[in-house]
This record gives C-alpha cells, structure tokens and sequence, in this order.
C-alpha cells in the first residue's frame, strides 16, 4: 500500500506539471484520473507548477471558437492567416443535447469566461476547459443595456470571485451598479456617484476590470477595484479628446493593450506597471486607412508588430469578418474559409485565453 501511495504522489506531480489543455484530455484515461484531474487540491497544485498557455478564442454566430493566429511573415510579403482549430459547447442546464448560444462574452480571468446567453438573458461563468458551470439568475431582472465584469478580491486568503452588473439606462451617465458575490451566492446594491460612461467592453487583469470611458470631454481609463469595491480614474498614455476613440485588451493575464486614434494616427499601447499610476509604452503605429470604431475587439502581437481585430459590423455575406493590420499592411481574412458546416462567420469578440482548471 504505502508503495502505491508513494507511485500515485508521483503521478499526481507529473501531470500537475502538464500543459492544461492535455491534462484535460487525459480524465477518460480512468476514475483515478478523473476524480484526481478534477479535485479543488489537484486544480491549485497544477496552477502552482504549470506552465501557463496563452490560446485565442472568438464567438462567431453564437458559439465560442478556439483560433490559431499565425502573422509570421507579415511584413515580409507572406499572407497571415487565422483558421479555427476546435469549439468549445456550452450545454443547456437542462437539455444535455441542446447548445446554449452566447449573446456576448466578458473577458475572462483564470480561465473562466462570463457570458450572456441568448436563453432568457441568463448569466453563466462557465470554464470551456472543464465543462464546468455556474448559472446565476439575477437580482430582479437582466436587461440588453447591461454591462458586466468579473474579477476577484485580492486582499482575501481565499480568492473569492465577483460579478459587477453596471444597469445602464436610456441616458449616457450609470449610476447603479450590483455586485454578485460568489461566497454569498447573492446579488446586493452597490451604491456609487459617477459623472461617465463606458466607450468600449472591460478587460480583466489580476482580478481587477479596466474600460476606456468618458465624461463627455475627453475619454480616460476607468478602473473597479474588486477588494475595495470602488472605481478609480487612471491616465492613459496621453491626452484623448471625446471626439477620438479608444478600446482595451489583454495581453495573456499581465498587460493591459490600449488600441487608439488621435492626430490622424492608430497607435496601439501596452502597460509597463500596471497600478494606481499606469505607464505606458508604445507597440506600433498604423499607418494607412482602416476603419476604428468605438467597442473593438482586437489582439495585439508585439513581435510580429500586427493587431487582429474583429469588425463585428462588417456581415459575412459581403466581406471578411477579420482584420490583421500592422505598420503598413492591412488585409481581411475569415477564420471559417473552407467550413462548409458553418453559413456564417459573423465575429463580435476576439479574446486572449489563459486556460485552467479552476473550479467555480
């Protein structure tokens, strides 16, 4: 006994060591493994050892898509591509055979994706790696004119995970807002003073959410500090007039990407230090004419010195969904080329994914 134990502790370090998305295929391999693969224990022990993977994933028509992004010779005369590599179901709590359709997503935080569901409005957080769900109905009613974010209190010993519900009215100022505690399992008022709104969808890093917003003036970066449960106005990398447009990504779970229009120029941006005070640095400049719009959903890549945005306005019918544009270079191309199991390809987000096995 006391060698199979020791056998076992061996196998339980390996694989805490494996990638997520193989250690995910490897729970039919038996009920051991299974019960192992999908323990709270096991789950922080692979979060601690490891390594972390950074995927691409995209709702078209509905559904959430895993993407391969290759730019590799962009500039060199080569054509970038973006081709669908596999799909994630979100299965309906109460019809195994029936797929939930995705009305939008909110950016995720530690694998977990916050979606709206096209099924009564519902809330779902839902890890795509797992399979795993957490239905949240809510206080009273949803309505199409919310806005949402996930994240988490960094002060507590144990990360309890939150949902901000931003009720946004007819008028452009919000002022209610609600907060989901999962340790609750509850709604409550959360009750601030704000003279803004938001111009683009929020982006989650290190259990704290970030929108570009403004106040009618100019445009600047809005912050909700999950802990302390407060907004807070940050800089952006320079001043923004109201009439120019700004939208945010996430680099993996660390940098916070800034994709913006002013003197007749597109510059995208990436945080340096991350904080009360935010430092900024410039990634590229787009030259030539592109179309930007207020709420864009786009990946930046450093190296390759492109950006991948989805034009969530732009039908399939006519054009491709996606743009992939850097300094001088700007083409289209649609991830479902060659699908015939697919009539559209209708893109309203594109996200970077960090998969793991959390558990809700």
């Amino acid at each position: 006994m006391e060698r199979k134990s020791i056998h076992w502790d061996l196998v339980e370090e390996i694989l805490s060591r494996v990638p997520v998305k193989s250690v995910a295929r490897l729970r039919s391999t038996s009920k051991e493994w299974n019960t192992l693969l999908k323990s709270g224990s096991f789950a922080k022990k692979h979060s601690a050892n490891a390594p972390k993977e950074s995927l691409t994933i995209m709702l078209l028509d509905s559904r959430v898509f895993l993407v391969k992004v290759n730019l590799h010779g962009i500039h060199d005369g080569f054509a970038p591509s973006v081709k669908v590599a596999g799909q994630f179901n979100l299965r309906d709590p109460f019809s195994k055979h029936s797929q939930v359709h995705i009305d939008n997503i909110y950016h995720c935080v530690e694998g977990l994706l916050l979606c709206t569901t096209n099924e009564n409005r519902l809330l779902v957080v839902w890890n795509p790696c797992s399979g795993e769900t957490k239905w949240i109905k809510p206080r009273e009613s949803y309505t199409k004119f919310d806005d949402y974010a996930l994240g988490y209190d960094n002060e507590s010993s144990c990360k309890n995970y939150k949902i901000l519900r931003m009720i946004r009215p007819a008028s452009l100022l919000v002022n209610e807002c609600e907060i989901y505690d999962f340790a609750s399992d509850s709604w409550r008022v959360l009750v601030v003073t704000r003279e803004w709104a938001l111009s683009c969808r929020g982006m989650s890093m290190k259990g704290n959410s970030y929108w570009v917003a403004h106040d009618g003036t100019r445009i600047f970066l809005q912050s909700f500090d999950f802990s302390a449960e407060r907004f807070q106005t940050l800089s952006l990398p320079h001043e923004f007039p109201y009439s120019s447009g700004a939208t945010l990504s996430v680099d993996g779970e660390e940098q916070l990407c800034l994709f913006g229009s002013s003197s007749n120029n597109l510059d995208v941006w990436a945080t340096t230090r991350p904080g009360s005070v935010m430092s900024w640095r410039k990634l590229l400049t787009v030259k030539g004419e592109f179309l930007f719009w207020h709420n864009m959903s786009f990946l930046a890549d450093e190296q390759k010195k492109a950006v991948v945005c989805c034009n969530k306005y732009r039908r399939p019918a006519k054009s491709k969904c996606l743009d992939i544009v850097g300094e001088n270079k700007h083409i289209q191309v649609d991830p479902l080329d060659g699908d015939s199991s697919c009539i559209s390809s209708y893109c309203s987000v594109i996200l970077n994914y960090v998969p793991s096995l959390l558990h809700i």
